[in-house]
Order: C-alpha cells, then sequence, then structure tokens
C-alpha cells in the first residue's frame, strides 16, 4: 500500500506543482450581509415548502453528482430504519452494559427496538422512528411524546457492528437534562435542523409540544442550493436554452456559509436559515473566549464543527474556503494526503502560500505519518466515543505552550511515549527562534487573560489595534472584559465597534454591557440597534434590553430569537433575564423556575434566580438559591462571594466571614471578596485579619483605589496616621482624582 501511494505521487507531481487555473482559490472580501435593516419574519411554512422540489427532481440532470450525494454523510444524515443497513445491527437480539445500566436491541415483526432505562425511570422497548447519522456512528430516535422524537444513547459503530453508549463511561439518569429523555437530547431542537432540510421546528410554548415539519428528510441537495423547482420548471420549459434567471451565482463566502450553519457551534437567532443568506444574520458563532471551548491558541477542546476553527485560521483569512478541499457533492477531500495541501503550498499554488517540502519541513521521512501535514497541523480529536475529527484551525505544534499552558501539541498526540520535554527540545533543533512566532504570543495572552493575569491586558490592547484575523480580535476583546472599567481598554474596545466584521462589532458590544450606565458608553452601542447584520442588531438589542424599543427591528428580532429558543432551559433563563431588565419580575421568576424545573443539575439556573431575589428583597429565598447553587458547584468562587454580600443583610457576620474566605481560597485573584472580606473583619473588631484581607486584595487588583482607601481608614481610626497616609498615597497614584482620599489625606496631614 505504501509502495502504491508513492507510485501515484508521483504520477501526479507534475500536475500538482501546476495547479489548473479552474482549482486555484482567489482571496475573498470581509463578509458582507446581505438583510436590511428590518425585522426577520418567518415565512409561510406551506408557500415555503411550495417551492421544494426534492433531490429526486436533480437526477435526470446531474446524476453523476446526484449519485455521489446519495451515498454521502449528507444523503444519510436522517432516515427511516432500513433493512439493509439496520438488520445487522438488531438481529440477532443483544445487549450491552454501560454503567449501571443494560440496553438490549431486538427486531419485533417489522420494528426495530431498543429496550432501555427510560421515562418513568422504567425499562421499556422503544421503537425506532429514525436514524441519524451514518459513519463511524449512528444514533436511533425514539418517540418522547408531545411531537417530540428522543435522540437515544445507546448508538452503533456500524464499522464493527458494535453497539456503545455515546456518554462513555458516564452513568446519565432519567430527570437529567443530558439523559436520552431529557431535554438535550430533544431531537427537534438539538438535531433536527442540521439533518434535514429547511426544518420548521414549530415549538409551542402553552403546550410545551412540537409539530416539526421539513421540505425533505436528510441533507438534501436543496439544503446546500437552496429551493430548485422554480429552477426545474425554468429548464423543463426552456430545454437547451441558456440564462436560467432561476439561478444567481454566489459569492464564494456565500458558499461558505451554507456550510457554517451546521458545521458551527452557534446561536440560532431566526431558526429559518435559507442558502445564500448571509450566516451573521441567522446565528451567533461561538468562538475563542473565557471558556474551556478552545485551547487558548485555538485548537478546538469541545466540540465545535469545524468552522469557528477553520474561521480562525490563517487558511481562510487569506481566502481558502471548504470546496477548495472538499468536492460539494461527496464531502471527501478532493485529492489525496498532502497532494491536496501541495495544491497551494508550491512554487505557482495559492498567492503568498509559504513553499513547503514535506520532508525538509516535517523532519520525517516521506512514509511516516508524522510527514502527513494533517496530522501536524490538524490533529484528531474523538468526539462521541467514536468520531475523530480534524481541528480545521490550521494550528502549530508547540510544546512550549503545553509545558506553561497545558495546551495540547501534535507532536506528543503521537509519540505518546515520549515527554514534553522531548517535544520540545526537538522543535528547539529544528526551527529555532521560528517558533516564537506571533500565534505563540497571541495563545500566552489568551492564557494569562484565562488566569486574570494583568501581564495580558497590554498584549490584548495591542492586538486590537493590529491587523490580526477578525476571530482572533473578537477574542481579544471578549478576554479584555475584566478590565474594562479601565479608561484605554474601554476606549479600545469601544473603537471595535466600527470593525467591519460583525463576529467583532458584536463582541465589542457584549463586552461593554456592563458599562452602560454611562451615557457614552450607551450613546455608542445604540447606533448599531440599526446596524445592516442582525446578529449585530440583536447583540445590541440585548445589551440594551432595558430601554429596547420593542416594535424596532432590532426589538423584534430579539423577541423572536427569545421565543424561538424557549423550548431549552437556556432559552427559559434569557427570557428571564429579558423580563428582568423590563422589569416583569413575577415572569422573569416563572422564566427561571421553569429553567430549573426542566434542567434542576445546573448551577447558573439556581444563581441567576437568586439573583433576581436578591434585587427585588427577598434575601432568604436568594440565600437558599445561592446554597443550592454551592451545592452544584462548591468550587466556584463567586458564588460564594456572592453569597457572602447577600448574608450580609441578614446581620449574621460570622456567616459572612466563612463565605468571602471561602471563596478567596478557592480565587485568591477575587480582589473584592478580598475587600468586603477585609470589612466584615474590621466589622467584627478584627484588625490585623481586615489589613491582612485588604493588603491581599490589592496584590489581587493593584488597579483598584477603593481597596487602599479602605485600608487608609482603618489605620486613621487606629491611630497610625503614616501608615494611613501611605495608602492613600498607594490609592491616589492609582486615581489622582479620588476625591474621598484627596479629603482624608488632606486631614490627616494638618498639624
Amino acid at each position: 500500500m505504501m509502495a502504491v501511494c508513492g507510485l501515484g505521487f508521483l504520477a501526479l507531481l507534475g500536475w500538482v506543482l501546476r495547479p489548473q487555473k479552474k482549482f486555484t482559490p482567489l482571496p475573498v472580501s470581509t463578509p458582507v450581509s446581505l438583510a436590511k435593516a428590518e425585522p426577520f419574519v418567518m415565512p409561510d411554512e406551506k408557500a415555503t415548502f411550495a417551492q421544494y422540489a426534492g433531490s429526486e427532481s436533480c437526477k435526470e440532470c446531474h446524476a453523476d453528482q446526484f449519485t455521489k450525494w446519495l451515498s454521502s454523510h449528507h444523503g444519510l444524515a436522517e432516515r427511516k430504519p432500513d433493512a439493509k443497513l439496520d438488520g445487522p445491527a438488531f438481529v440477532p437480539t443483544r445487549s450491552f452494559q454501560h454503567g449501571s445500566q443494560t440496553t438490549e436491541t431486538r427486531k419485533t415483526k417489522s420494528d426495530y427496538e431498543l429496550i432501555a432505562l427510560g421515562f418513568g425511570d422504567k425499562i421499556t422497548p422503544y421503537r425506532v422512528e429514525r436514524v441519524i447519522g451514518h459513519d463511524p456512528l449512528r444514533q436511533f430516535l425514539v418517540d418522547g411524546g408531545n411531537g417530540r422524537l428522543q435522540a437515544m444513547e445507546a448508538c452503533l459503530d456500524p464499522n464493527k457492528n458494535e453497539w456503545f453508549n455515546v456518554y462513555g463511561n458516564e452513568d446519565r439518569k432519567p430527570g437529567e437534562w443530558g439523559h436520552w429523555t431529557g431535554r438535550g437530547m430533544v431531537w427537534n431542537q438539538m438535531c433536527a435542523t442540521c439533518h434535514n432540510t429547511r426544518l420548521r421546528k414549530n415549538y409551542d410554548a402553552a403546550t410545551d409540544s412540537y409539530k416539526t415539519t421539513m421540505a425533505e428528510m436528510s441533507v438534501s441537495c436543496e439544503s446546500c442550493h437552496g429551493p430548485m423547482k422554480p429552477h426545474n420548471e425554468w429548464q423543463r420549459a426552456n430545454r437547451g436554452v441558456k440564462g436560467d434567471p432561476t439561478l444567481v451565482k454566489w459569492s464564494r463566502d456565500q458558499h461558505i456559509e451554507n456550510c457554517a450553519g451546521c458545521h458551527a457551534r452557534r446561536g440560532e437567532i431566526t431558526g429559518d436559515f435559507v442558502p445564500g443568506e448571509s450566516f451573521w444574520d441567522h446565528y451567533h458563532l461561538t468562538i475563542t473566549d473565557q471558556s474551556d471551548t478552545f485551547y487558548p491558541d485555538g485548537q478546538i477542546r469541545d466540540e465545535n464543527y469545524e468552522f469557528s476553527s477553520f474561521f480562525s485560521s490563517r487558511m481562510h483569512h487569506a481566502g481558502v474556503r471548504c470546496m477548495d478541499c472538499h468536492d460539494m457533492h461527496s464531502m471527501k477531500t478532493i485529492l489525496p494526503g498532502n497532494q491536496l495541501c501541495l495544491r497551494c503550498h508550491t512554487p505557482g499554488g495559492f498567492p503568498n502560500a509559504p513553499v513547503i517540502m514535506p520532508e525538509a519541513h516535517s523532519f520525517h521521512q516521506s512514509d511516516s505519518t508524522g510527514n502527513q501535514c494533517i496530522n501536524c497541523h490538524m490533529p484528531q480529536t474523538v468526539y462521541m466515543q467514536r468520531h475523530p475529527r480534524h481541528d480545521h484551525g490550521f494550528t502549530i505544534p508547540d510544546p512550549l505552550l503545553t509545558q506553561q499552558f497545558n495546551v495540547p501539541n501534535a507532536c506528543n498526540k503521537c509519540h505518546t511515549d515520549k515527554t514534553t520535554d522531548w517535544a520540545l527540545e526537538a522543535t528547539q533543533k529544528w526551527w529555532g527562534p521560528k517558533m516564537d512566532r506571533k500565534t505563540r504570543t497571541r495563545a500566552t495572552l489568551i492564557a494569562k487573560a484565562r488566569l486574570g493575569d494583568a501581564e495580558a491586558r497590554e498584549g490584548l490592547v495591542s492586538l486590537l489595534g493590529s491587523d490580526e484575523i477578525p476571530h482572533w480580535k473578537a477574542s481579544a476583546t471578549l478576554l479584555l472584559d475584566r478590565w474594562i472599567h479601565e479608561p484605554a481598554v474601554q476606549n479600545a474596545v469601544s473603537a471595535q465597534l466600527q470593525h467591519a466584521h460583525p463576529i467583532v462589532r458584536q463582541s465589542a458590544i457584549r463586552t461593554l454591557e456592563p458599562l452602560l450606565q454611562n451615557g457614552s458608553i450607551r450613546s455608542t452601542i445604540e447606533p448599531l440597534l440599526d446596524d445592516p447584520v442582525r446578529g449585530v442588531r440583536v447583540s445590541a438589542a440585548w445589551a440594551l434590553r432595558d430601554s429596547l424599543n420593542l416594535d424596532s427591528a432590532a426589538g423584534k428580532d430579539l423577541q423572536h430569537m427569545l421565543h424561538w429558543n424557549a423550548d431549552q432551559p437556556s432559552g427559559q433563563m434569557q427570557l428571564a433575564q429579558f423580563d428582568f431588565a423590563q422589569r416583569n419580575t413575577t415572569s422573569a421568576i416563572q422564566h427561571m423556575e421553569t429553567a430549573i424545573r426542566w434542567d434542576p443539575n445546573s448551577p447558573p439556573f439556581h444563581h441567576d434566580l437568586a439573583m433576581i431575589y436578591s434585587t427585588t428583597g427577598q434575601t432568604q429565598l436568594a440565600i437558599t438559591k445561592l446554597r443550592d447553587a454551592i451545592k452544584l458547584a462548591p468550587n466556584h468562587a463567586e458564588y460564594h462571594y456572592e453569597l457572602g454580600l447577600t448574608l450580609s443583610e441578614t446581620g449574621d457576620m460570622a456567616s459572612v466571614i466563612t463565605s468571602l474566605q471561602e471563596a478567596v481560597r478557592l480565587n485568591p485573584t477575587l480582589a473584592r471578596a478580598w475587600y468586603n472580606l477585609g470589612l466584615a473583619k474590621n466589622g467584627q473588631g478584627d484588625i490585623p485579619g481586615a489589613l491582612d484581607a485588604l493588603q491581599r486584595g490589592e496584590l489581587a487588583d493593584p488597579r483598584d483605589p477603593g481597596i487602599p482607601y479602605a485600608r487608609a481608614t482603618i489605620l486613621a481610626q487606629q491611630g497610625r496616621k503614616q501608615e494611613a497616609i501611605h495608602a492613600l498615597d498607594t490609592a491616589l497614584r492609582i486615581a489622582p482624582g479620588h476625591g474621598e482620599a484627596l479629603q482624608l489625606k488632606a486631614m490627616l496631614s494638618r498639624p
């Protein structure tokens, strides 16, 4: 096999070194929205579906493409049970153990069944209604009542004809959000849109039920090409005539955004993306931020479905798009192995792409896995137990980031018997100072920012003023949130409200949201309510929800998005936050109670309800819900901090101190917790403890003038005049106009 591959490469070498022009990708401009600043209105379902002709109608004129598609992952994305495809999995009857549970598979007459622990906490047979996915795993849908289909946790590996649990070693139980009977596995919301064509979820909040419909089951031709009935009719009436007016030539960005809607971890805005429209009008993209969805260098950690990683890459920024590597209909790569990469990374290839000679570049033998471009720059991560996915960020392996921040590197993913030091020594030997590149600097800044290290602040601000890729400018904007009260950071982030790309504008809105009590900041965001991109408009509407005109385009779009997502607990939480901002407290509490009922094990829901109770004076209820949140997330320092603040309203200072001490134990960088701990200890007469806590707070946040000022007041009360003046000088160096500090210093400086 190795020799055959080598001969194939040599035979094609001449072609690879001289790419045909029609395959050469061209740079493209920044994405531009096609939508006007008008509210989204869901088109009539019957009229919409009437524009779809079905995949079979494409077969007559596009036989080759149809054949490729039919057996592709798209063609088999969702289907009814099939004897040929599914029979071997259910016949003969068998069972498999997962955690404390056992699932049995069988065929009864014409039905395939899974016997499993399910609704009502009972072991029950469930008939397979549909199958989603094809290879390397298949999931099975069963009736969940009220129009729901539920994706079972019992999955099939068709290559091994082996059953397994999609949750691995977890032992999820009925009642949990993520159990197969829970809302986390409701097909109508979690799977259906991307496994079918032009789906309408049709959720009815009043009855908590669905009447889900679709133009065609599975990812059909029209999922990507849009409704084709007008095209079919024109072609039949004008056979052999050129110039079909029903066809619109799309840009390269429109093509990739057709892919992105499903190949992205994202939030839904409209629930009705149509091929050819802008991704940014219909979705909010998840990118590298404070969470651990991505590693600091952009490598995938949690599941993200390719697009966000690709969007962050230099490849995308240079103009490469999905179809430069993937066949549109089979979705397979258009060339094998390194041949695909060498279409561009060769003399005369893609503009400005560095020329790569694989063996010299990789320092591995030609037949080594380490000489395959994708093994170093597109390492695989296994999701759903059996699904290895290539990282589309095209990152550079860097063992130094592994050593410093536990970021994985492709070297040690392959050489599992070697240490990080071994890999670092090799890269330093081969590449030396070339490894100290912009991507390393950027990853270091992001890693430090996540840790709360103030050293990252200036670097992130500088990144915002650079020519960096929009994804990374948006990431830097989000990561500056902890320093947003500083004027220099505010100015840098505010400038991003004018950035050409919507992902940067909406990230700037999110980061500036805590400052909206500042009239000048609010006035800079208000114009974005009329932004040409719906995703930005909705972001601005959410930030300004307390004063939003609900009849405006942005107001209507936001309300549509909130109600579209209301069938999930997170959607109920958003509705609660919206209603609370609109001063409808009763409704806000009802939505939060629904979120908790649907997912009782999620700490943020208990926390958010506690905050509503606290701000409405229901202190005891707030304390109860904060303690519920802490039971679920005992190591979350902020919850302990907020419990301490809430307890202070009861006068139970011993409990206040206990909560605040736990907060700073869990997170020593939580400066405001140290500050409040200092005040609490001072109130209890523990002066040494109070001063120590405040000094620790100053170390945690040396830019907060309130902490040294508080220390100065305690020292002054103790008659320690010079120490108090020294603390005041510290506060005034941070904030020269601090009125109270100036007044106290003047009083202490009198003879």
